[in-house]
């Protein structure tokens, strides 16, 4: 993953999208600046809105825990992990998280890009997630 030109984004400078329970998606890098090759999102994730189990076929997942406690579902392994803990996801793993507490605050990077727009799609979009390789086993 080779970085071709400089993307900087300020403290709450990237488009998002926040849940009727108050969970936000953040954009921090767009796929589109990268040419493709990776995407980030902090992800600000209330108890009770985790994503189910799933599975990526089109990319990797990089995650790593900025704050809070987290239950990190990877495959038959359930691990609790905290703020500084660190995770790469190859696709085709399943996995899922359980907030402790209240909220967790995450950075996900996907590579290739891509699967930033479904988790912060443009006004109007409806989308489907096994267009994007997302699977709930």
């Amino acid at each position: 993953m080779a970085v071709k030109q400089p993307v900087l984004t300020p403290p709450h400078g990237g488009e998002t999208v926040t849940s009727s329970g108050g969970s936000t998606h953040e954009i921090k890098v767009e796929s589109s600046q990268t040419g493709g090759e990776y995407g980030t999102i902090l992800w600000t994730v209330r108890a009770g809105e985790e994503p189910p189990l799933h599975t990526h076929s089109h990319e990797d997942e990089l995650l790593f825990v900025v704050e809070g406690q987290l239950i990190a579902r990877v495959g038959d392994a359930r691990i609790e992990v905290g703020r500084g803990a660190y995770a790469a996801l190859p696709r085709g793993v399943p996995h899922t998280i359980e907030v402790v507490g209240d909220q967790a605050i995450l950075l996900l990077s996907f590579v290739p890009g891509g699967l930033e727009r479904f988790l912060v799609p443009r006004k109007g979009e409806q989308l489907d997630p096994a267009a994007f390789g997302l699977t709930f086993p």
